[in-house]
């Protein structure tokens, strides 16, 4: 069995600081939507530049 490929669409890295009350609150978010923190802060921007206009709004599915 090969190893498995890296993914490279993601290269970039964000680095903040945030308070700990906003850090454990986050966490706590990520749990109960079962993602990890960054998985979470990745959908809350993507999800906040697309409704500004930022970034391109998703496709919608076929059919629905």
């Amino acid at each position: 069995m090969s190893p498995a490929k890296p993914n490279r669409t993601k290269t970039a890295q964000l680095n903040f600081y945030v308070s700990e009350e906003l850090k454990d609150a986050a966490v706590a978010a990520a749990e109960a939507d079962q993602r990890s923190l960054t998985s979470l802060c990745e959908k809350l921007l993507t999800d906040y530049c697309r409704a500004e206009g930022f970034l391109p709004r998703q496709a919608k599915p076929k059919g629905k």
